[in-house]
């Protein structure tokens, strides 16, 4: 049987031939996959978008580029095994090649000066292939000739790119090596390493020289800049990730078309990174922007380095994602109010030093994961920064581990001028940052009961944040202890002298075991007073395990803590307050619990038991002292609260971690001396709760 041949001109023959591309654009086409699929791609911040997954073929289009003598893109077809072509059809046009190599390629590109699509593969049997684009030097044109074989040119890359002037081409090694290609002789020069490995199968150049590379594993998108002789490879955007990459551009025009206002840019000091040309940080918006810090986000062709501003030029003030709830102090923590159209990463640095960088022992907040609405960020500054003004810059995205600069595909970044400070700001830890006091309450009041203060201990921690001595933010950290109860009982905190109104409701943040609460909202309705209800049950939030009636007050009843909050209080304008210890914090009885035989009805939330001396609530019922087997001594006109005729209270506070009785057993036995110390008022006996102090085989200890 006779075999038939098709030859290469048979393949061309009867093809319409698709119109070129319109212009040399700033886009860049990264062609992927088993089945040519090609995407425009923004190289100045990673976004990309299809823009043809049906380019008339079933097989791989490698060793793509553009060719601003035609503007088609030129690649190597393995369905055909031919070079071929594609237009603004995007249809894939085999050409009529001479002399084909028979092989298929996957490195290439066309030289601009010789109007040539360059080809390459390692081995003896292939190498560097140069074949004419010129219709007019009938010599050349569609005749494919070896220049070099591919053991004398033994370079293992998988794109290469023309420089737009100097007629050499350039690609980096799977070390990270940078190589000159000379495709007049064959021969190549190693200049230097660019400090990244990987397979780069997509590389480009722009106008002014400069090279990139994109890694397929990750999408990462270096810049080497070739004319400056600065060999060393810049991160400057996140792209797509492949194992099949190839990519073209028009290498005479610059990465960012100067009529793109797609892209949020920063507008700090130039010296920060924000112009492109500095890679400065820089957000796509195209498609709509849907992250993004604050109310809105617009976009503009460049960034705008302080003194100037884009908000300047368009009117729009979009730098209103982070607010500065404390002043800045130098060795100090500060509270930042964060806010976010949808879950994001957060990276932000200040510098501290005043050199004019963002250095990167600068970042005050890293791959932080907040939410959509009010993030409270709390942030330190070291003890060495310099006192004056500087700058900050913000950055959200979808992508974790963004740095100060360089580009990314969605998101915003904020840059702010801001004030260090040595004094007028402050921040008071009760116990201390690391340390928790501890309140501990008997549930029977105004009963005696067991008197085993165990039936709700709570570990406190208390962050006071002052500017001039007025205080512009609370934060409140807790853990649920223990729970010795039978009743069901509720746990809040009170600010003394804070009125409901001083809140900012809109960013208060309330979270248990790290989760937010939202849409509850702890700030009590009704009262005057700034109130916050925390838990209406604590039983909801612990479990006393297997055998256990209570939760860690029993021997090995619930060791581990199963219930922690956090929340984090601005206030709309900074307020004088007495601050002291852990404010008022109080149980009260779970509404519409029973809460024992001596009530005929259930108390709920106007039965409160506060520390000793303590006024209650607006809320609070003090007609539920009246019961007739009732020992409290409470006497409002005196200003005496929650103690009995021997002064012994129902809730007590130690300012360290307590080791509380365990069930059934009274804190005077636990703690002999604390009977003393109430008898004197606090004259004698101080160490009285110390562990030391302790008969051990009455507490409970971890």
């Amino acid at each position: 049987m006779r075999r038939l041949i098709l030859f290469p001109a048979l393949l061309y023959a009867g093809m319409a031939s698709a119109d070129p591309f319109e212009s040399c654009t700033s886009d860049a086409y990264l062609t992927q996959s088993a089945v040519a699929t090609t995407y425009g791609v923004n190289l100045s911040t990673g976004e990309y978008t299809l823009v043809q997954n049906d380019m008339g073929t079933k097989g791989k289009v490698n060793a793509t580029g553009f060719n601003p003598n035609d503007n088609y893109v030129y690649g190597w077809s393995n369905v055909h095994n031919v070079p071929a072509r594609f237009g603004s059809d995007w249809q894939v046009e085999p050409l009529a090649v001479d002399n084909i190599a028979g092989k298929t390629f996957f490195v290439g590109d066309v030289s601009l000066l010789t109007n040539e699509y360059v080809v390459y593969r390692r081995g003896a049997s292939t190498g560097l292939y140069a074949i004419g684009l010129d219709p007019a030097n009938t010599e050349t044109y569609l005749q494919m000739r070896l220049i070099v074989d591919g053991a004398t040119m033994n370079l293992r890359i998988f794109d290469l790119a023309f420089h737009p002037s100097d007629g050499f081409a350039y690609s980096v090694d799977n070390k990270g090596l940078l190589h000159q290609i000379d495709v007049t002789n064959g021969t190549s020069i190693e200049l230097g390493d660019t400090g990244e490995s990987g397979t780069f199968g997509a590389v480009y150049f722009d106008v002014n020289g400069q090279l990139y590379i994109s890694r397929n594993k990750d999408g990462r998108i270096f810049r080497i800049d070739i004319d400056g002789a600065n060999y060393s490879a810049e991160l400057f955007a996140r792209g797509p990730a492949s194992s099949i990459n190839d990519g073209a551009r028009c290498a005479l025009a610059d990465i960012l078309d100067d009529t793109n206002t797609e892209i949020d840019f920063g507008d700090a000091p130039a010296s920060y990174g924000t112009l492109l040309s500095d890679n400065g940080a820089r957000h796509g918006l195209a498609g709509g922007a849907t992250l993004f810090l604050g109310d809105d986000v617009d976009g503009e062709s460049n960034g705008t380095p302080f003194p100037m501003s884009d908000d300047e030029i368009d009117g729009n003030n979009d730098d209103d994602g982070v607010q500065f709830a404390t002043g800045l102090l130098a060795g100090s923590q500060a509270v930042l109010l964060v806010s976010a159209s949808d879950t994001g990463y957060l990276n932000a640095w200040i510098d501290t030093n005043q050199n004019g960088e963002f250095d990167s022992n600068e970042q005050i907040v890293g791959d932080r994961l907040v939410g959509a609405g009010s993030n409270t960020v709390f942030i330190s500054l070291p003890e060495d920064a310099i006192v004056g003004k500087t700058w900050a810059r913000f950055r959200l995205s979808s992508d974790a581990g963004v740095g100060p600069a360089g580009g990314v595909s969605n998101g915003e970044v904020e840059d702010y001028e801001v004030d260090i400070t040595a004094d007028g700001a402050s921040v008071t830890y009760y116990p201390s940052s690391d340390d928790w006091a501890t309140i501990a309450y008997e549930d029977n009041w105004p009963i005696e009961g067991d008197y085993d203060m165990n039936d709700l201990v709570v570990y406190l921690r208390t962050a006071v944040y002052r500017q001039d001595g007025l205080v512009t933010f609370l934060n409140i950290s807790g853990e649920i202890a223990a729970v010795g109860a039978a009743y069901q009982n509720g746990f809040g905190i009170r600010l003394p002298g804070v009125l409901r109104s001083q809140i900012d409701e809109n960013r208060l943040e309330y979270t248990i075991n790290d989760l937010p609460t939202a849409p509850y909202n702890p700030l009590e309705s009704g009262p005057n007073e700034a109130i916050f209800m925390l838990m209406y049950n604590v039983w909801n939030y612990v479990s006393a395990g297997e055998d256990c009636t209570f939760y860690r007050t029993e021997i090995g009843c619930g060791s581990n803590i199963q219930a922690r909050f956090n929340i984090n209080i601005p206030l709309l304008e900074p307020v004088e307050m007495s601050t002291s210890g852990v404010f008022d914090p109080f149980m009260f009885a779970t509404p519409g619990a029973w809460h024992g035989s001596h009530y005929s009805e259930n108390p709920g939330r106007r039965y409160e038991i506060h520390l000793k001396n303590q006024a209650p609530t607006e809320s609070f019922d003090f007609g539920l002292a009246s019961v007739d087997i009732g020992v409290d001594a409470s006497d409002p006109l005196s200003e005496l609260w929650f103690q009995t005729e021997d002064g012994m209270p129902w809730a007590l506070e130690i300012g360290t971690r307590w080791e509380y009785p365990r069930e059934f057993i009274d804190v005077l036995f636990a703690y002999p001396a604390f009977e003393a110390f109430v008898n004197s008022n606090g004259e004698s006996g101080h160490s009285w709760y110390l562990p030391e102090n302790s008969n051990p085989n009455l507490v409970f200890t971890e």
